[in-house]
């Protein structure tokens, strides 16, 4: 997916740049980055100092 992501951007970037102009563009970059960043603090689990029994028990359904 990251190759494919690559491509698109690199084949984009400029027409988009001329369209739109640099500062929004990477407004935009910027933009992703910190919904990437948001969703990541929220969905992903902290594993650091913790067991894999630990990470299972709080990844697992509630019975």
């Amino acid at each position: 997916m990251h190759w494919i992501s690559n491509f698109f951007i690199g084949l984009c970037f400029l027409s988009v740049v001329m369209t739109f102009g640099i500062s929004k563009v990477y407004l935009g970059f910027g933009c992703i980055c910190v919904l990437a960043v948001m969703y990541i603090a929220s969905n992903v689990v902290e594993t650091k100092g913790r067991s894999l029994e630990d990470i299972e028990r709080e990844l697992s359904p509630p019975i």
